[in-house]
């Protein structure tokens, strides 16, 4: 007769088998439930050739009548207001504020009589030529002109991919730091940008290797961003 293995042994093997499940089991549940948690900041840029500067300027006019200092900046601006159509910036892309009129001497100590100013806006196409512009819009009696401003059209694109560069560096990031600790699944549970929703902006030249003529011309208009991404990984 073949030998036959009690009962006993049986049962031995068979707690032994749910010991090992539980503490498997255990184990899973652990690795499931307490994930390592990793927020790590990615940064990223766009940038384009500008398409358009603004230009801030003031114009101002002193008189001892204070209606004729009104009536002087008036002219100035609406002399302003002639050559910059004359440039070929349109009517609706020249902005100009209230006439401002104040005691001279609140200006200059010891000036008799009043002072009046105005606020003006220029924004035009020909980015390449406003140095130029604001060379002239001195001569031509500009009391202060502001840094130009630089902007492209459709800058919510912009805006985009600066986020989805930053999202992508982000990722990067974290997948180093899963690899390095043997972490392969990953899941995002939050994101929030670092920056404002418009994200930071600045000008800059551009680079001497840029074969872009627009570019090398018209300078750079870049937008930053930086996002803060969680990540839970297992």
């Amino acid at each position: 007769m073949e030998p036959q293995m009690s009962n006993s042994g049986w049962g031995i093997k068979r707690i032994l088998l749910y010991v090992v499940l539980v503490v498997l089991a255990l184990g899973v549940y652990v690795w499931i439930s307490s994930p390592m948690i990793v927020t790590v900041t990615g940064s990223g840029e766009a940038s384009v050739p500008a398409t358009n500067a603004t230009v801030s300027f003031t114009v101002s006019a002193s008189d001892n009548s204070i209606a004729a200092a009104v009536a002087s900046v008036s002219g100035k601006a609406d002399s302003m207001r002639n050559y910059l159509k004359s440039k070929g910036i349109a009517e609706g892309d020249i902005a100009e504020s209230q006439v401002t009129a104040v005691p001279a001497a609140l200006v200059t100590t010891g000036a008799q009589g009043y002072q009046a100013t105005i606020s003006m806006a220029a924004k035009t196409i020909h980015v390449s030529e406003v140095d130029g512009l604001v060379a002239d819009l001195y001569s031509n009696g500009a009391l202060v002109v502001s840094q130009p401003v630089l902007s492209v059209e459709n800058q919510d694109a912009l805006s985009q991919q600066a986020f989805d560069a930053a999202l992508k560096d982000a990722k990067n990031q974290a997948g180093a730091i899963g690899n390095k600790n043997w972490r392969f699944i990953r899941k995002i549970v939050s994101i929030s940008q670092v920056s404002s929703p418009t994200t930071s902006t600045s000008t800059t030249k551009a680079d001497i290797t840029n074969t872009n003529a627009q570019a090398t011309s018209n300078g750079v208009f870049k937008i930053v961003s930086a996002v803060s991404v969680s990540y839970k990984m297992w």
